[in-house]
């Protein structure tokens, strides 16, 4: 009994600590940012980093979230925006990093793919497959995993997005499945003057190095934006205690990977604008060395590595028909291709590939009318997921474990309208019916009462359902190797939620506003890979709930500095019982961009998140302090940044799915990036 004792106060003891130390840092960081924002309010000829008032700030348009273009306070969501402004003052390299900043989103890296979290909901299995990821409003996510890829694997250039558009909430009464946690629309810059354009040059941390390349061009036959980028890192050496003692090809392991972290990627994008034509094309390919031996790997052999190719045709034409109409027709082509080689030495060494390919073609056409106190968009979508195919074999001797095609469709109508009920109260509505290959139909409803007072007082109730229906790797790859087996559970159909969520904004000076958001989700059926290396089963297994709040404030100086904070409180529930894997209970955030004058401008940010279940037990909490320098000189066509992240050089994990044999993988210290950009 006394031993028990001395047990858990020496565990109190450790755990205060622990919450001490974390609550020093954002104590530091608090005042750090407090400091330099009162230095700069201070200065009589700040730089011009941010002239735009707050009411500008908040008086933005959205396309996103109905299908038309609305004030975010009118929009039927908590949407929010991330400025190009944003992503060049921060140094934000992905998507994932960006988004990263918004309330109630967070990441998790598994060391060859970084996952978008949104409200406590990560999936063991799940392949960001929850989230409709579009580029100028043309679809991303791929044929085969349906994934939305929002790290390194993202296919544009950072440099490239004019601003991002993030609708949370269900999406599927405007857009059918996929857009289940929430929608994201990543919205590229136009071509410029015919002519000018940009060259740059980076490196940092870890070997890591790039150059990308932007130019416009320009005549009677219209606009042209053309980019291309390059990038590669060495990465670093990985200890894991779960793989010493193991043997791979007869060498005994001490758990440490060497010199298999390598990844590089090349992007080329191409914008062109023609009166009513605009058409977007956009190729990436990156390759990922695989340091982190999922499905029964041999751990540390060499040669098991990813390819991911994105090859995507955007065309869209938009024509008035009168005043008070327009009508708008698009075209997307999604080539996509996979591959996998996965090493094992048992029985005998062997390279094990996994080809996973397809290609999308969805047309869509609505039309935007807006009379009395209506305004409403109705059209079409059909998307046709044509000769998806997945092959699994061993190269040498080749053995075929695995040869599946099969054709996908889907088709969907629907209806969104906002009505101006009076007395700046708005009633949207939205409901799309979708109809898949398998003859399923599903019926997506979303009403929003909203309320936006000219005074900066926005008062949103929201209610939603959406659904995902199981894509091709979740209903067709059925494989045994010898190494591991995955299969796909009987009678596999499709998700669902019901949301219900309460938004409520406040301008409360002319430099400031705060916003809450209480949020209740109720999910049915999710896929979820489970089992473990050996025997891994993709099957509906669990039904459950997330509800919280989030509370954000932002505060705008007139001389553009800018101070953002916000918390995200997350209550996660399985039917399963026992903790959710990856759902951290709280997220904190702090972010300050300040200009210091003479075109430089500095920008930071910390965030601290909770505990998270994982498999075994649970990775600690954690906080991580960015910062990032900038300077544009305006006498000269160029402009310099230098940023690290993890400051501090925290230590911390992201929880794992049973594919791994770890139960969560080491992130990254703390690392140092800059970059040379020359403008003509």
């Amino acid at each position: 009994m006394q031993s028990n004792n001395v047990s858990r106060s020496v565990e109190v003891s450790w755990m205060g600590r622990r919450l001490r130390r974390a609550c020093r840092k954002l104590l530091l960081v608090q005042a750090l940012f407090v400091c330099i924002v009162a230095q700069t309010y201070a200065q009589e000829n700040p730089a011009d980093l941010a002239n735009l008032s707050l009411e500008q700030l908040m008086d933005l348009e959205v396309v996103t979230a109905s299908r038309f273009d609305q004030k975010v306070d009118h929009a039927p969501s908590a949407v929010q925006v991330i400025s190009a402004q944003d992503i060049r003052a921060h140094g934000w390299r992905t998507l994932g990093e960006a988004l990263e900043s918004l309330p109630g989103l967070y990441l998790s890296d598994t060391g060859l793919y970084t996952y978008l979290g949104a409200r406590g909901q990560l999936r063991a299995g799940d392949y960001d497959t929850r989230f409709l990821l579009l580029i100028d409003g043309h679809r991303i996510n791929d044929p085969v995993f349906s994934q939305s890829p929002v790290g390194p694997e993202f296919p544009l250039d950072m440099a490239l997005v004019e601003r991002i558009e993030y609708v949370p909430g269900p999406g599927s009464a405007v857009y059918g499945s996929n857009a289940f946690f929430g929608v994201i629309n990543v919205l590229t810059k136009s071509p410029g003057r015919p002519g000018s354009g940009e060259v740059a040059i980076n490196g940092g941390s870890y070997g890591s190095h790039g150059a990308r390349a932007a130019l416009s061009t320009g005549g009677a036959w219209g606009q042209t934006l053309l980019s291309a980028s390059y990038s590669h890192s060495h990465g670093r050496d990985l200890y894991f205690p779960e793989f010493v003692g193991t043997e791979t090809a007869g060498v005994i392991s001490d758990g440490v990977v060497r010199n298999q972290d390598d990844e590089r990627s090349q992007r080329l994008f191409l914008r062109h604008i023609a009166g009513d034509l605009t058409v977007m094309l956009l190729a990436s390919d990156r390759r990922k060395d695989d340091p982190v031996a999922p499905y029964g790997q041999a751990f540390g052999m060499p040669g098991a590595n990813i390819q991911d190719r994105w090859i995507v045709l955007g065309t869209q034409y938009s024509r008035a028909l009168s005043e008070t109409t327009r009508w708008q027709a698009q075209l997307d082509l999604i080539d996509y291709r996979y591959v996998g080689n996965y090493a094992y030495d048992d029985p005998y060494e062997v390279i094990n590939r996994d080809i996973s390919t397809g290609q999308s073609i969805v047309l869509g056409s609505r039309i935007v009318t807006t009379w009395s106190r209506h305004t409403m968009a109705a059209g079409f979508e059909a998307q046709l997921d044509r000769a998806v195919e997945q092959r699994n074999f061993d190269v040498e001797p080749y053995i075929n474990y695995l040869e599946s095609k099969h054709d996908v469709s889907s088709v969907g109508f629907f209806v969104n309208d906002e009505f101006a009920i009076g007395g700046n109260w708005l009633l949207n509505s939205g409901l799309r019916l979708d109809r898949n290959d398998i003859g399923t139909l599903r019926l997506s409803p979303r009403v929003a009462l909203i309320s936006a007072r000219p005074g900066g007082t926005t008062f949103k109730a929201i209610v939603g359902k959406a659904y995902r229906s199981p894509n091709a790797y979740e209903r067709f790859y059925n494989l045994d190797t010898g190494n591991g087996s995955q299969l796909t559970g009987p009678g596999l159909k499709a998700e669902s939620i019901r949301t219900a969520e309460l938004f409520f904004g406040r301008k409360l000076s002319e430099h400031s506003r705060a916003e809450v958001s209480l949020y209740d989700y109720r999910l049915r059926d999710l896929i979820t890979l489970v089992g473990d290396e050996e025997l891994l089963m993709l099957e509906n297994a669990a039904s459950g709930s997330s509800s919280g709040a989030e509370i954000a404030f932002l505060y705008h100086w007139e001389g553009g500095a800018l101070l953002r904070t916000s918390y995200a409180y997350n209550r996660v529930r399985d039917s399963r019982g026992g903790p959710v894997l990856n759902a951290p209970r709280g997220i904190a955030r702090l972010s300050a961009t300040v200009p210091l004058g003479n075109g430089v401008s500095a920008a930071a940010s910390a965030q601290h998140i909770s505990r998270r279940a994982t498999k075994l037990g649970s990775v600690d909490h954690y906080t991580v302090v960015d910062a990032n320098l900038v300077w544009e000189p305006t006498r000269f066509p160029f402009a310099l940044s230098a940023g690290v992240r993890n400051l501090l050089d925290e230590r911390y994990a992201d929880p794992v799915g049973p594919e791994f044999v770890q139960d969560a993988i080491p992130r990254r210290g703390r690392e140092y990036r800059v970059e040379l950009s020359w403008r003509f």
